[in-house]
This record gives C-alpha cells, sequence and structure tokens, in this order.
C-alpha cells in the first residue's frame, strides 16, 4: 500500500469482517479478525493498532470513545472476544446503541479540531467568523508570511454529501487560488482517494494539496 494513501484502521479491520462472512464464518473471534487483516489486507498494520480499533467499530462495545459513524460501525459482540458483522434487521437499530452517549460530531467541532490540529503542526490559524465572501476558505493559515486557504470536507457527513462538498471546495480553491501562496483542502482518506492521481498532480501543480483528516479519537489532519 503505498504511502500516498493509507486506509483507515477500521476499514482495513471492515474488509477482513467482510472477507471472513464471505468465507462462510457467521462470526469470528477477535484474534482471528486481527490476524486476518494483518495477513490478507495490510501487513503493514500494526496487531496492537487493530485490537484497538476492534472496540471502536463495535455497535455494541463498551468504548465511549466508539465512532458514530454508521459507516464506522459494523461489529456486533455476540459473546466473549466473539464478533460478527452489525445487521439491524437482527441486532436492532443502531440509535438505540448510542442512546445516552455524545452527540454525534458537528461540524463547528470538527473544524475546532482542525484549528487544533494546525495550531499543533506549527501554523497560525485565522478563522472567519463573520459573514464570509462567497467561495472563501473555511480557515486562513499562515506560514510564516504566506498565506494558505483551508476548505474543509466534513469527515462526518454522508458520502454524497462529501464528495458534492470536495468538487465545490476544489472549483472554490481554483478561482481563490491567486490570494494564496498554496490552498489546503482536508478531507477523508475514502474520499480523497476516488479522485484519480492524474487529476490530483494537476491540482498539486497550480497549488492545491489534498490533505486527509483522520478520526481517531477527535481528528487530526495528516500533511
Amino acid at each position: 500500500m503505498s504511502e500516498e494513501y493509507k486506509e483507515p484502521t477500521w476499514m482495513v479491520l471492515k474488509k477482513a469482517a467482510m472477507k471472513l462472512m464471505e468465507q462462510g464464518k457467521a462470526s469470528f473471534t477477535r484474534k482471528e479478525l486481527i490476524m486476518y487483516a494483518k495477513k490478507h489486507v495490510d501487513p503493514e498494520r500494526s496487531e496492537s493498532s487493530l485490537d484497538f480499533e476492534v472496540d471502536l467499530v463495535t455497535v455494541n462495545g463498551n468504548s465511549k470513545d466508539r465512532y458514530r459513524d454508521p459507516e464506522k460501525l459494523f461489529l456486533f459482540r455476540i459473546g466473549r472476544g466473539r464478533y460478527t458483522l452489525y445487521d439491524p434487521e437482527i441486532h436492532g437499530p443502531l440509535e438505540q446503541y448510542l442512546e445516552g452517549g455524545e452527540r454525534p460530531v458537528s461540524r463547528r467541532q470538527v473544524v475546532e479540531q482542525v484549528v487544533a490540529s494546525l495550531r499543533e503542526k506549527g501554523y497560525g490559524v485565522e478563522e472567519k467568523r463573520y459573514r464570509r465572501r462567497p467561495l472563501a476558505p473555511d480557515l486562513v493559515a499562515y506560514e510564516g508570511e504566506r498565506r494558505i486557504g483551508v476548505w474543509i470536507v466534513d469527515p462526518a457527513g454522508d458520502k454524497y454529501t462529501q464528495l458534492k462538498r470536495l468538487a465545490y471546495s476544489i472549483g472554490a480553491a481554483m478561482i481563490e487560488r491567486d490570494r494564496y501562496a498554496w490552498i489546503m483542502i482536508i478531507a477523508p482518506p475514502d474520499i480523497v482517494g476516488r479522485i484519480p492521481p492524474r487529476i490530483r498532480s494537476c491540482l498539486e501543480e497550480n497549488g492545491v494539496r489534498l490533505v486527509y483528516i483522520r478520526e481517531e479519537r477527535r481528528y487530526t489532519i495528516k500533511l
């Protein structure tokens, strides 16, 4: 797997779980899932990172940090150390497992977490809270005196909305390009991965860089 695009750990586990089910396993142990993922999906992924992620993708798991995106919640624990794929028709609606927990992350929270992540990486950040110009970026970051336009594709949204936002961000970035030293479009890895390499190369040649946003315990960006 290339360094340019490394699938998130939850996706590695999901692929492994689906393959195990396709092979006729109605359920599997935690160890079986982890070892299959490492051997057949991503040999470079550490067992510890896969093991940690299992609790985050389990619908009825005990982890308070588990994902809330339906696409990332795909396992159901049916016994001690044994799992199957979550099926709402069998196991009940997702909402019943999330009741009483934290509310899904809002766009406001995503932006705040991106600001924090940029600052941790040494960028100055200016956020426009008042009414912005049409096509203006979500944030303006600074590398010394250089201004960087930052557009954000919300990772908590559905795929259709994310793809629309990505298309809008690319168009806006190209129109606004001369206002900034370079452009940063922040989006989930699986959305960025849908853009053909030649298009990405063309964008980079024009100073538009696609940056991954990853969800761990909070959203962070991969520069």
